[in-house]
């Protein structure tokens, strides 16, 4: 990608980006984006979007490249189950994450429609699932036990962390939000933190330390444009 013959438009439907971050978080990630040259339009959702761009509103965009970030189907395990689900497809379980009538089928993650105690839904993250995956787990072993007694899931929210550019994040855990450098860094460390194996953390970290001294990437694509046809 040629940045030099790019213009980026980033279009939320939105009143705001990071909706799950605090106000004053998702206003520092708007203006990091157009510090970086993206263009921020809040508020216009996308009604119609072909080869030859985007509509939002009344303003048709022309566009090469479109990425849609706006979530995908779920898993359609609520039809090969015969479950009932939400409009996205998220089968609705149990409070102990079993489906209605079928207390040996678990369902988690993005595929489960999952509500906390104040009505508000388990996000689909990776953390989440994690925990929903230890929770079935401890059932599991408990009715092996001979204890059968249903235990609701009770999710931890250990906090939202959002990476924006090169020494520019955002993070909101509740009682302490940061942002800017030591935001970036916490992000890197937490992400590889929860890597699988030392190895792993040990490629990764050396990859980005790499691309933040030399500000190059260690995988690339050589590609040739028609102008560099014989």
């Amino acid at each position: 990608i040629d940045t030099r013959q790019t213009r980026v438009v980033l279009i939320e439907a939105g009143d705001r980006v990071l909706p799950n971050f605090a106000p004053e978080l998702s206003d520092y990630a708007s203006k990091a984006l157009e510090r970086l040259g993206v263009t921020v339009e809040l508020g216009r959702p996308v009604t119609r979007c072909d080869a030859e761009g985007v509509v939002f509103g009344d303003t048709h965009l022309p566009a090469r490249t479109i990425l849609w970030a706006a979530g995908v189907a779920a898993s359609p395990a609520a039809e090969w189950l015969g479950a009932a689900a939400d409009r996205a497809g998220r089968v609705l379980v149990e409070p102990d994450l079993t489906v209605p009538g079928s207390p040996e089928i678990f369902v988690v993650g993005d595929a489960a429609h999952v509500l906390r105690p104040d009505g508000r839904m388990v996000p689909g993250v990776a953390p989440a699932a994690k925990q929903q995956g230890r929770h079935i787990a401890a059932t599991i072993k408990a009715r092996l036990a001979g204890d059968a007694t249903p235990r609701p899931f009770h999710y931890k929210h250990d906090g939202d962390l959002a990476t924006i550019g090169k020494r520019a994040a955002a993070i909101d855990f509740g009682w302490i939000k940061l942002t800017g450098r030591p935001a970036w860094w916490l992000w890197g460390l937490a992400h590889i933190y929860f890597l699988i194996g030392f190895r792993n953390r040990l490629a990764v970290s050396l990859s980005w330390l790499w691309i933040y001294v030399t500000g190059q990437r260690s995988a690339r694509l050589i590609t040739q444009g028609d102008d560099d046809k014989s």
